[in-house]
């Protein structure tokens, strides 16, 4: 066999390789038809919605944050003003850093929730998750925390659209905006007038937890 026939069995025998690969990946696929209509989509959007505590190893593509992205910035804010900065970090050396600045704080307080198990062995103030985003308000604008507010059900609500997981994450806010602490915003790019206000973490759900109980009775309508 000559070089050139040679080299067409290689492509011939790479793109055979290929389709089984692309065959098997559309085998996995569960095919879901949604039979609603578009506001029922977007109505069970919201109620089934969960947060997550249990994240797959599996990467979130630049692509997919770009989609959560976009429909994010649509969220309304007073007077337009956006008072936010938004960023998504998946980089590994300044996560671990995170999670021990946060270890390091946490010595000898006591938390409530999945904080408090922070002396486990292994434990992650992010859950493990991919995909760790910061949402800094303008510490300028009296209702930026609202606005940010906004913008964080936003980012909740296209993740799970896009079949993602989140879980808001509070309990590491002040710690990120103490005076030493100040390295790990600044090697995000945040503003010095801006702080902290609220973080999520994202990735692929481990797991699916059931809805918890509402309180109806805190609503009242009056006529």
């Amino acid at each position: 066999m000559n070089y050139f026939k040679y080299i067409a069995m290689r492509h011939l025998f790479s793109l055979i390789i290929l389709l089984i690969t692309l065959q098997s990946c559309q085998d996995e696929v569960v095919t879901k038809t949604y039979t609603g209509d578009s506001q029922k989509a977007i109505l069970d959007n919201m109620i089934t919605r969960r947060a997550i505590r249990k994240f797959t190893p599996q990467n979130v593509s630049n692509a997919q944050i770009d989609t959560i992205m976009k429909y994010a910035i649509y969220a309304p804010s007073s007077l337009n003003k956006q008072p936010w900065q938004i960023r998504v970090v998946k980089n590994e050396q300044w996560l671990t850093e995170l999670n021990n600045r946060f270890l390091k704080y946490a010595e000898g307080k006591t938390f409530q929730g999945s904080a408090a198990n922070y002396k486990e062995p292994g434990f992650s103030i992010f859950h493990h998750a991919p995909v760790f985003i910061v949402i800094a308000r303008d510490k300028n604008n009296p209702v930026s925390s609202l606005d940010c507010g906004i913008i964080l059900q936003n980012i909740l609500l296209a993740a799970h659209a896009t079949g993602l997981g989140t879980c808001p994450l509070g309990t590491v806010v002040p710690v990120m905006n103490r005076e030493e602490n100040k390295d790990l915003l600044a090697a995000l790019n945040i503003p010095e007038d801006y702080e902290v206000a609220i973080n999520i973490a994202l990735g692929y759900p481990a797991e699916n937890p059931p809805v918890k109980e509402r309180y109806t009775d805190k609503i009242k309508i009056i006529e």
